[in-house]
């Protein structure tokens, strides 16, 4: 097996998996610690290294809020290590092989976890690589800055950076793993020509972003977006200005008055104070160079990077929105949310039900998942281009949440042991059937193959033309047909008029 291999700054040793076929590489530096002057600063390249250097443990989690200690839905479910080791010293990565010799040229998968941008990390038990890597994939996680540690915006930053340079260093982050990556993997007997790219939630919307950035041009060849806003509703793109108003108001909020003094604070200190800030949410900002627009208004212009695509969603993204119990309720949670557009959803909603609105308002309250994956697929069926899309409905046990938003986990990882979750047969048949078909994807880019005694996987059909195919990943998986409801055309009405003002406008 590959236990140890050269990368661009020195050798690494791996340590075998629990299936001693695969071995695991953890830590891996990707860029230099972002500390010191290197905070707010673009990833810069790592230090070579003397020796052979011990990959077996992860390294630290980016600077957030302590996990586990919250008492939280996912406190439960998978943050449930609050000692676990955190530091501004972050920029590691970590590869899952079953390669042998380090000469195949095997697909490669890179990870990018989800967490409002605010947390999470690659070391989360549900992302474990080996089950991945038993289908002949070579599996890579990328750690990322978060916060303000990986969102400021400020004029210093700006005047001081190189192109690119100036803000979003979290995303910054990620596509310097993905070079990293493009670079070093075949030592790991991956193909550097055969990347996909995927994420959930905060990584599915980190995704879209490494998809459309200009910046990006051939990095990588397929796209996976499980859950990731588009634009609508949570997914807010400030421009730089005023993100550097806000960078502004934040220093002087920590006490300071230059980043230099900003640079001097304590990891822990800056740490503290940003977690109790509250006056601006950190996330990427229309740059003009890594973004000069948002995903949405960049796929209306059809500039996007040329890549396959897969994209999905669930259905009780958020079960916790309160109810509406009649029509004077929705009225009042709704026009004020689509303001001139109200006429339209009235005429088309006044004669539903009340069970009826109330499944309505919770799909349009949050589920801008499904409303910008069939967008980009329509964007994408204008130039020519398939997408396969998804929905994961499977009953999920352990309480009411339903299949809630990140429960896809579990199953693309094909971890399910890992959870508290009582899962049965049926659900371990799913995440096996998902798991191949997301490696089916990244190594031809169609999903479609064999199960694992030989039989074909239900067929999955790519999207087209003016309704979708839809694969149903429950427990008996179907791929349907799905005209649009007239609702979820109105909202793609509404992204199309907002995402047609799109003329470089970011751009520097």
């Amino acid at each position: 097996m590959l236990r140890e291999t050269r990368t661009e700054n020195g050798a690494v040793r791996g340590i075998p998996a629990a299936d001693p076929r695969i071995t695991a590489f953890k830590g891996i530096p990707f860029a230099a610690p972002p500390v010191g002057e290197n905070r707010w600063r673009a990833p810069q390249p790592a230090q070579d290294w003397e020796g052979i250097r011990d990959c077996a443990r992860f390294g630290p989690i980016s600077m957030q809020e302590r996990p586990g200690a919250g008492g939280g839905f996912y406190d439960r479910e998978w943050h449930v290590d609050p000692d676990i080791p955190m530091s501004e010293d972050c920029l590691y990565l970590n590869v899952w092989t079953p390669a042998k010799t380090g000469t195949e040229r095997l697909p490669v998968m890179v990870w990018i976890f989800g967490g409002g941008m605010t947390c999470g990390y690659t070391a989360e038990m549900e992302f474990d690589g080996e089950r991945i890597a038993r289908r002949g994939v070579v599996l890579v996680s990328v750690n990322y800055r978060l916060n303000a540690f990986g969102f400021l915006a400020h004029p210093e930053l700006t005047e001081a950076a190189d192109r690119g340079g100036a803000t979003n260093f979290g995303l910054l982050d990620q596509r310097a793993g993905i070079a990293w990556v493009r670079r070093n993997i075949a030592a790991f007997g991956g193909d550097p020509e055969s990347i996909t790219v995927f994420g959930q939630s905060a990584g599915g919307r980190s995704t879209w972003m490494q998809v459309v950035s200009p910046m990006n041009r051939g990095l990588f060849r397929r796209a996976i977006v499980q859950s990731g806003a588009l634009d609508a509703g949570i997914a807010r793109y400030p421009l730089l200005a005023e993100a550097e108003r806000a960078g502004e108001d934040f220093l002087e909020y920590l006490g300071v008055k230059t980043i230099a003094q900003a640079r001097s604070l304590s990891a822990r200190e800056l740490n503290a104070k940003t977690q109790a800030y509250r006056a601006w949410r950190w996330g990427p900002v229309i740059d003009g160079d890594f973004l000069p627009g948002t995903p949405a208004e960049i796929l209306a212009a059809h500039r996007e990077n040329d890549v396959e695509l897969m994209a999905g969603d669930t259905p009780d993204e958020v079960k916790g929105l309160r109810p509406v119990k009649s029509w004077e309720q929705f009225r009042g949670k709704m026009a004020p949310v689509y303001g001139a557009w109200w006429p339209e959803l009235d005429e088309l909603t006044h004669v539903r039900s009340a069970e009826e609105l109330e499944a309505y308002y919770r799909s349009a309250g949050f589920n801008t998942f499904e409303i910008g994956n069939r967008y980009a697929a329509s964007k994408r069926f204008e130039e020519g281009r398939q997408t396969y899309l998804y929905r994961f409905c499977p009953h999920i046990p352990g309480d009411d949440a339903g299949a809630f938003h990140s429960s896809d986990l579990w199953f693309v990882f094909e971890t399910l042991s890992k959870c508290w979750r009582p899962f049965r047969g049926a659900h371990y048949d799913l995440a096996r059937r998902m798991c191949d078909y997301w490696t089916n994807f990244a190594r031809t880019g169609d999903p479609n193959g064999t199960d694992d005694d030989g039989t074909p996987l239900p067929l999955w059909r790519p999207s087209a033309g003016e309704a979708w195919n839809v694969m149903l990943l429950k427990e008996e998986t179907v791929c349907v047909r799905e005209e649009p409801d007239p609702c979820l055309t109105l909202e793609m009405k509404r992204l199309d008029a907002a995402s047609g003002r799109f003329r470089g406008r970011g751009e520097r």
